[in-house]
């Protein structure tokens, strides 16, 4: 079988590096189409890796089309907009702050009240959906995806604002070659754009994803598969290869073998109420490092900062006052996209005491690892925590909530003295979030793109 994957960046091949692994070991042909536009803060270490594991893995460069583009973007981020807009009442932050896809004249119009009370009208947003799909498939990327000769295209993520890969999507649809969309991670469902074209199958992680896929989108539940989410499996299935005696994780990290610690994860950014972007956790981490220090329960327990690769310019706060309690690890944060990073992120989390963060993927991983999660919900943070992929976190009751630093230390204390509340609850959310199925999410990912492969004949695709 020859399976092509599709994304618009480098950056996501962590997400099916695993999935790309095993499809290879059972022996069919694998193909990569991958933005390779450089980002500063997040490194193409693991599509690296597997180029020098499976020497023969073609990767070739994103292509985008060369007439119509304005047009088709134009259109798109509008559709987008008023998809955004089909929720506005869950998603004001990103209703104030779609202006960055747009012209700025652009955005004068559409985000006006008679501009939105537009787009929110069905028949307008039909009218727009007509005019987008009368743009022609591009030519060239039509012949790229030829050249491949692909028996099944995944594309992800797919429904992220200027998606290049719709241009993929509409170009396979017109080939006859099926097409399934690959969810990145947990929130690109419900906190992105839309989709310009439809998949022929769709895979997410679980049923609470595939309802949210189905409401949201008006993808046919009948459509979408459900195996689980393949970038943990290494965390449920073979931690023990990359966990490190506690000794020696605590002396690569800077620390004593006998200190104790929480496990701070940094957000990409946080949401304010007057719906900016704060980039700045500086003073968020210094009131919990303060609370800890002043608290005789947790005076010896020490703050780990894990900074997000791509918000870290606030590190320099932190740094200057050398806090004796704040340990940065790694420097500058990195995404955990291979297995020396992965080793370094997982022996974080699994001899902390607990992970804390504000709105974070790490709470996922924590509980793969079955260690504890607080999440901070104070005036700087709560808004965040009203982005609509927060609820999968929150519905569970796995998380530990705590409303300020103080009581933070309170919910530390009762850890560290063995009062762990919500392991249960915890437990049942690996079970129905991350792992579903009967079995390893890649095994059942593989499985499902084998089963959908055969269905495609040399008659319909070309």
């Amino acid at each position: 079988m020859k399976v092509l994957f599709v994304s618009s960046s480098y950056s996501n091949f962590y997400a099916i590096d695993d999935i790309v692994r095993r499809l290879c070991q059972r022996g069919h042909d694998v193909s990569l189409i991958l933005g390779m536009e450089e980002k500063e803060t997040i490194s193409d270490d693991a599509l690296r890796h597997i180029q020098r594991d499976i020497p023969g893995l073609i990767v070739e460069p994103l292509r985008t089309r060369k007439f119509f583009w304005k047009l088709a973007r134009l259109l798109r981020e509008i559709l987008n907009y008023a998809h955004v807009l089909n929720n506005e009442e869950m998603r004001k932050w990103d209703v104030a702050k779609w202006f960055r896809f747009f012209p700025p004249f652009l955005w004068k119009i559409v985000s006006t009240p008679t501009g939105r009370k537009l787009l929110k009208k069905p028949q307008v947003q039909k009218f727009l959906r007509s005019l987008e799909q009368k743009i022609p498939v591009d030519g060239a990327i039509r012949k790229h995806i030829q050249k491949h000769v692909p028996d099944i295209m995944v594309v992800m993520p797919l429904i992220n604002p200027a998606s290049k890969e719709t241009e993929y999507l509409k170009a396979a649809k017109s080939l006859h070659i099926p097409v399934l969309y690959s969810m990145v991670s947990w929130d690109n469902i419900s906190s992105k754009g839309t989709f310009h074209g439809r998949p022929d199958y769709n895979v997410v992680w679980n049923e609470s994803l595939a309802s949210e896929l189905s409401n949201m989108h008006g993808i046919p539940r009948e459509h979408i598969y459900i195996t689980g989410a393949p970038r943990f499996d290494h965390l449920l299935d073979r931690s023990d290869e990359l966990l490190l005696p506690r000794a020696e994780f605590l002396q690569m990290a800077g620390m004593d073998d006998k200190e104790e610690y929480i496990l701070y994860v940094g957000s990409t950014f946080l949401v304010t109420n007057d719906h900016k972007k704060n980039a700045d956790e500086s003073v968020l981490i210094k009131e919990i490092a303060n609370a800890l220090a002043k608290d005789p329960r947790t005076k010896d327990v020490n703050l780990v900062l894990r900074p997000h690769p791509t918000n870290s310019t606030f590190l320099e706060k932190i740094r200057a006052e050398a806090r004796t309690n704040i340990i940065v690890f790694p420097r500058n944060g990195e995404i955990p996209d291979t297995e020396e990073k992965r080793s370094r992120f997982h022996n974080s989390i699994f001899h902390s005491v607990a992970v804390v963060g504000v709105n974070t993927t790490a709470f996922l991983e924590a509980s793969a690892l079955d260690k504890p999660c607080i999440t901070i919900q104070t005036q700087t943070s709560v808004e965040t925590q009203l982005l609509l992929h927060f609820h999968h976190l929150a519905d569970a009751g796995f998380l530990e909530t705590a409303h300020s630093a103080n009581e933070l230390i309170d919910v530390v204390s009762g850890l560290q003295s063995g009062v762990d509340a919500r392991r249960e609850q915890r437990r049942a959310f690996v079970r129905n979030f991350l792992r579903p199925k009967d079995k390893p999410a890649v095994e059942a990912y593989v499985e499902l793109l084998e089963e959908l492969g055969t269905h495609s004949t040399d008659g319909k695709r070309r």
